[in-house]
C-alpha cells in the first residue's frame, strides 16, 4: 500500500486535485495495485477512478476528537500502536506515504491550524516508521522561527524531498546542510504538468460550439480567483495587490474583448465551492461576467457545471489563449500547449512557470495595477501565434521530465 496525503480530491479546489489525479495516475501508470488517498469523508471507503482503483480514508483536521477521521486522534493512536481508526491502519501499513502539503501549503503563512495540520500528517507517517517522500511542493516562507524549525526536522527525517522552484530548492540545501543529498533532495516540475484530461460528461450545446477546431473565431479564457475577488479589499490587503482585483481582472477582460472585435471569452471557474462561500471562482465569474454585459451578452459566457480537475485540462486544451491567478488551471493550459500568462498574486506562481521555462509569462499583481495589467495581457494575446510555437518546442521536453522525475519517485515508494 502507498498513500498519499494532503492532496484530498473533495475539497472543490481543482488545483489540489489535479495533483491527486496526476500523483495516482502515474503511479498506477508505474505498477501501483494498491493505493490509498487521504480526502475529507469518513471511514474506509473504495473509489474506481479513470486510472486506478482506490481506497479513500478520512483524515481531517477538526476537534471531533471522538471521530476516527480526526487528524489527532488518529495520530495518537498510531504513535501508541493502537491501529483503532482507519487512517491509523492505513498508514501504519503502508510501504510509503508521500506528502504533498496542497502544492503550497508547508508553510506558516495560512494560520496556524493548516500548519498543524501539515506537520501532524508528516509525523504520522515518520512515528509510525513509514518512509516519508515529501512531493512536490512550495517550502516556506515561514515567519516563526518556531515553525520553521519544525518543517526542517521533517525535511530532514524524510526519505525524499521534492520541491518544485528553486526558491525551496535553495531553502532545502541551506536548511539541510552537509545533510543536504543530492539523490534523495531533488528539484522538479509541478505533477500536475502530467495531469490526464477528459472530455466533460455534462458541457451544454453552445459551450461545447465554442470549444470546437472549426468555430471560426477566436477563444480566449480567464479564471477570475474567487480568493482575490469575492472580498477585494481584504485580498489586495492580504497580498499586497498593487489594485483590487475585481478592477485588474475587469481592466484585462474589457481590453482584450475591444483589442479584437472577432474574441470571444469563457471565464473559467477552477475552485467549486458554494456561491456565497468566499472562495468561490463562479460566483467571481459571474460577477465580471455582468459588468461586462455592455460588450455584447454573446462575447462571453461562464463555464458552469463544476467540471473536474481532468475535465478543466480538456477545456483548456481548447483555448487560443489563457490568463488566471489559479496557478494550476494555468499549469493545465500550458502544460497543453496553450499561450498562458500567470496572474501572480505571491512568489508560487513565478517559481513554477520558472523551472518550466517560462518565468517571463508571469504578471506580478502586486506590481501591476489595473491598466498595467490590461496592457500585459494584450500585449501577450497578441503575442499567442509566437507563445504557442515557443510552447510547442517545450511541451514535449516538460512531459518527458515530469515522467523520469515520477519514474523516480515510484521507485522511492518502493515500486
Amino acid at each position: 500500500m502507498i498513500t498519499l496525503l494532503n492532496a484530498a480530491p473533495d475539497t472543490g479546489n481543482q488545483g489540489v486535485s489535479a495533483l491527486c489525479h496526476s500523483v495516482v495516475a502515474g503511479l498506477s501508470q508505474r505498477g501501483a495495485k494498491a493505493l490509498a488517498v487521504a480526502d475529507h469523508g469518513r471511514g474506509a471507503r473504495r473509489a474506481a477512478w479513470d486510472h486506478a482503483t482506490v481506497d479513500l480514508v478520512g483524515l481531517t483536521h477538526h476537534r471531533r476528537f471522538w471521530r476516527g477521521d480526526s487528524l489527532r486522534t488518529a495520530h495518537a493512536l498510531l504513535r501508541f500502536g493502537l491501529g483503532a481508526s482507519a487512517p491509523a491502519r492505513t498508514i501504519g501499513a503502508s510501504r510509503a506515504v508521500l506528502d504533498i502539503s496542497g502544492g503550497d501549503s508547508f508553510t506558516d503563512l495560512y494560520g496556524p491550524k493548516r500548519f498543524r495540520a501539515m506537520i501532524l500528517t508528516k509525523r504520522m507517517a515518520l512515528d509510525a516508521g513509514v518512509p516519508l517522500v515529501l512531493l512536490p511542493q512550495k517550502l516556506g516562507p515561514f515567519r516563526s522561527a518556531q515553525c520553521q524549525a519544525e518543517a526542517v526536522e521533517i525535511l530532514r527525517r524524510s526519505a525524499a524531498v521534492w520541491v518544485r522552484d528553486a526558491e525551496s530548492f535553495e531553502f532545502l540545501q541551506n536548511a539541510l546542510g552537509p545533510g543536504f543529498d543530492p539523490a534523495r533532495h531533488r528539484l522538479g516540475v509541478d505533477v500536475a504538468v502530467a495531469l490526464p484530461e477528459r472530455a466533460p460528461a455534462s458541457l451544454d450545446r453552445e459551450t461545447r460550439s465554442w470549444l470546437a477546431v472549426d468555430r471560426g473565431f477566436p477563444l480566449a479564457g480567464l479564471n477570475v480567483s474567487g480568493l482575490l475577488c469575492n472580498d477585494a479589499l481584504a485580498a489586495r490587503q492580504a497580498f499586497g495587490l498593487a489594485e483590487g482585483h475585481t478592477d485588474q481582472a475587469h481592466a484585462l477582460a474589457r481590453a482584450l474583448l475591444q483589442s479584437d472585435p472577432a474574441l470571444r471569452m469563457l471565464l473559467v471557474p477552477h475552485v467549486h465551492r458554494p456561491e456565497g462561500d468566499p472562495e468561490s471562482d463562479l460566483a467571481a465569474a459571474k460577477a465580471l461576467k455582468a459588468r461586462l454585459r455592455d460588450l455584447g451578452p454573446e462575447r462571453v459566457r461562464v463555464l458552469d457545471g463544476r467540471p473536474d480537475a481532468m475535465e478543466l485540462k480538456w477545456v483548456l486544451a481548447r483555448l487560443d489563449w489563457f490568463a488566471g491567478a489559479r496557478m494550476h488551471a494555468t499549469i493545465g493550459a500550458f502544460s497543453s500547449g496553450v499561450p498562458t500568462l500567470g496572474l501572480g498574486y505571491s512568489d508560487k506562481a513565478y517559481g513554477v512557470f520558472a523551472e518550466c521555462g517560462i518565468g517571463d509569462e508571469v504578471a506580478d499583481l502586486r506590481r501591476l495595477d489595473a491598466r498595467a495589467i490590461a496592457g500585459r495581457a494584450v500585449a501577450s494575446y497578441s503575442a499567442r501565434d509566437r507563445l504557442r510555437a515557443d510552447l510547442a518546442a517545450r511541451t514535449a521536453g516538460l512531459r518527458a521530465r515530469a515522467s523520469r522525475e515520477m519514474d523516480v519517485i515510484a521507485h522511492q515508494a518502493g515500486l
